[in-house]
C-alpha cells in the first residue's frame, strides 16, 4: 500500500510538472512559407540587454540559421535588391525570465507587408534553475522553428 501512495504521488508529480510548459505555432492563413529565402534578426519593441536576452539571442540565431532560411544582417538588408526583399521575413523575439518561467517568443514579418507569417512561443517552468528552464526554452523554440522552416 505503502509503494502504491509512492507510486501515485511520482505519477501526480510527473502529471503537474509536464502540464506547465506551453509551447505553440501559428501560421497564418493563406502564406506560403516556400516563397521565403532570407531573414533577419532584428531587434524588437522589448527592452533589449538584459540578461535573458544575452542568454537567448545567440539560441535564437543559431535555431534561424540552422533553417533553410539564409541569414542577413539587419545592416544588409538595404543592400537586397528589391526581388530579394519579398523573399525576406524579419525575426523579432521576446523573452520573460524568472525563477518560476522562462517564456520565449519569436515571430517572422514580413518584410514588404509587415504581416507576421509565423509566431512560435515556447515556455519552460518545470527545471530546478532559470538557466535550465531558459536552455530548455531555447531548444523547444528551436525545435519549432526548424519543423516550420524545413
Amino acid at each position: 500500500m505503502k509503494t502504491l501512495k509512492s507510486y501515485l504521488i511520482v505519477l501526480l508529480g510527473v502529471l503537474v510538472l509536464s502540464s506547465c510548459t506551453t509551447d505553440k505555432t501559428m501560421i497564418a492563413k493563406g502564406v506560403n512559407l516556400n516563397k521565403y529565402q532570407y531573414a533577419s534578426i532584428v531587434k524588437g519593441q522589448t527592452i533589449h540587454g538584459t540578461e535573458t536576452d544575452i542568454e537567448i539571442e545567440p539560441g535564437i540565431y543559431d535555431a534561424v540559421e540552422a533553417t533553410r532560411l539564409q541569414m542577413v544582417g539587419e545592416r544588409r538588408i538595404d543592400d537586397l535588391s528589391p526581388k530579394m526583399k519579398e523573399t525576406l521575413v524579419l525575426v523579432k523575439y521576446s523573452a520573460t525570465s524568472s525563477q518560476k518561467e522562462s517564456i520565449l517568443t519569436v515571430s517572422f514579418e514580413d518584410y514588404m507587408t509587415g504581416k507576421t507569417v509565423v509566431s512560435c512561443r515556447s515556455s519552460n517552468h518545470t527545471a530546478w534553475t532559470r538557466q535550465k528552464d531558459v536552455d530548455k526554452a531555447i531548444r523547444k523554440l528551436s525545435s519549432r522553428i526548424s519543423k516550420v522552416w524545413k
